[in-house]
């Protein structure tokens, strides 16, 4: 008796493939992690520079460029009372201007860091923002879920109510 389908196999591990692959891209690249025990961030305190620890259990991740005028006007629309503002010059003059602006910590990094930080929350224009969530098993570790991807579907509700 003839087989009926013999390339049925190969097609379900090809497309199993596929699916796995598809899966990876987005469960692993729709979420930004900041790790503070691995990075670090510093910030001025009293006219020197120490290092962020983080005490909050969210903070909003603002990249700016300083280069602009308009930048402590976006710093200041962004805040909020509860949420601490994490801000990061694109050029990192450390000019520290912006005594005006309520919530905020202006951050250093290296430029290994900025590059690191860029590539893994997709910064594609200046100025923007991420919230970021305390992940409850590392105090250290902070997420943001990323507006694409799976991650979108899947907090349709937790957004639309957001807003």
């Amino acid at each position: 008796m003839k087989k009926c389908c013999p390339g049925l196999p190969i097609a379900f591990v090809v497309i199993f493939a596929i699916g796995a692959f598809l899966y990876y891209q987005y469960a692993f690249t729709s979420v930004s992690k900041i790790n503070f025990n691995e990075d670090s961030f510093y910030q001025y305190q009293e006219n020197t520079m120490s290092l962020f620890e983080p005490k909050s259990s969210q903070y909003k991740l603002c990249f700016y460029t300083s280069s602009t005028p308009q930048s402590t006007e976006f710093l200041r629309k962004n805040t909020q009372e509860n949420i601490i503002l994490l801000a990061l010059d694109l050029y990192q003059q450390g000019r520290n201007a912006k005594k005006d602006v309520y919530n905020l910590v202006e951050l250093r990094i290296s430029s290994v860091l900025m590059l690191k930080l860029i590539h893994e929350f997709d910064v594609r224009r200046l100025p923007q923002c991420f919230l970021l969530n305390q992940e409850s098993k590392n105090s250290k570790l902070y997420i943001s879920l990323k507006e694409n991807g799976i991650y979108k579907l899947v907090n349709f509700k937790e957004n639309k109510n957001k807003e």
